[in-house]
């Protein structure tokens, strides 16, 4: 009886070791970023840039980018690129959107959230802490005397842009294109096909990356903080055919926001943050537009 006794014991502890080891593995690749290489520059498009850096707000990352100046322009847009990509991302051209912002008179900063292209750190929180890098942005322009900010995020950008404007007041509008209402439903939702483990994983592993790491993805929830940035305006943007991301999410912002303010496009034919590509010129008259209409 006490052979059995102590067998069950080592079965259990194996099993409960197993199981918190498998926990922590997919809790690391959760939050790991695989870094995508920079391809283009803005003088690819015949545009004068400047190379800067500048620190995340709180935690002082390293953060680097483009700063694209349009004469005498004292307003700015901020362009925050998607998780697993960078401030030059060929599949929403962000290059060429920059290029558009800067023929309407907008100065231009693009740079890389943290984990990503050339900036430090090496995780991904999906707008939780990625904030802290946007409001480091918003701390450069100002620095650098632009009186007027505005933010084009796109999916985890566009949550960011969210977090970060929910705090601070010195971000004047937003353009959200394909945001989450709530990070957690996507999460349920992948986590099976992408790891290969079943469903019943995912607490425990979100429990190890919030004890690990700090990431709270229960709280990544722009769907409860969009009410904190009226009557500031927000343009949500989706695309119609994103089966990733259904347009759903963005209805739900936009009920939630509740400021007549804010408007939303979404955009027939566009998959998930591919609305400019589907429609280029619209996009940009539909965005030129907003952002006119609040900082000029």
């Amino acid at each position: 009886m006490r052979w059995r006794w102590k067998t069950l014991i080592i079965i259990a502890t194996v099993l409960v070791t197993a199981f918190l080891g498998i926990s922590a593995y997919l809790g690391h690749t959760m939050t790991t970023v695989k870094r995508v290489p920079i391809q283009g520059s803005p003088a690819d498009l015949g545009l004068q840039y400047q190379d800067v850096s500048f620190q995340s707000r709180t935690d002082n990352l390293t953060l680097r980018g483009w700063l694209i100046p349009s004469g005498n322009s004292r307003e700015i847009i901020i362009i925050v690129h998607g998780s697993d990509e960078n401030r030059a991302d060929p599949s929403i051209d962000t290059l060429g959107i920059a290029a558009a912002l800067a023929g309407h008179d907008y100065s231009v900063l693009m740079f890389d959230l943290r984990g990503h292209g050339e900036s430090g750190g090496s995780k991904f929180s999906a707008g939780y802490y990625e904030k802290r890098d946007l409001l480091g942005a918003v701390d450069f322009v100002k620095g650098r005397g632009y009186r007027s900010t505005g933010v084009l995020g796109f999916s985890m950008g566009a949550a960011t842009a969210i977090f970060a404007a929910a705090e601070d007041d010195d971000i004047d509008c937003i353009v959200a294109d394909s945001c989450y209402a709530d990070i957690t439903e996507i999460m349920k939702r992948e986590f099976s096909a992408r790891t290969r483990f079943p469903g019943f994983f995912l607490s425990p592993v979100l429990f190890t990356v919030k004890l690990f790491y700090g990431v709270d993805f229960p709280a990544v929830k722009p769907v409860a903080v969009v009410p904190e940035i009226a009557p500031r305006p927000i343009l949500f943007i989706h695309g119609a055919d994103d089966t990733f991301l259904p347009p759903d999410h963005a209805a739900r912002l936009l009920a939630a926001a509740d400021n007549p303010a804010d408007e939303l496009w979404i955009v027939p034919g566009a998959e998930h943050v591919k609305s400019y590509v589907t429609n280029r010129q619209e996009y940009i008259d539909r965005i030129t537009a907003f952002f006119d209409a609040v900082l000029k």
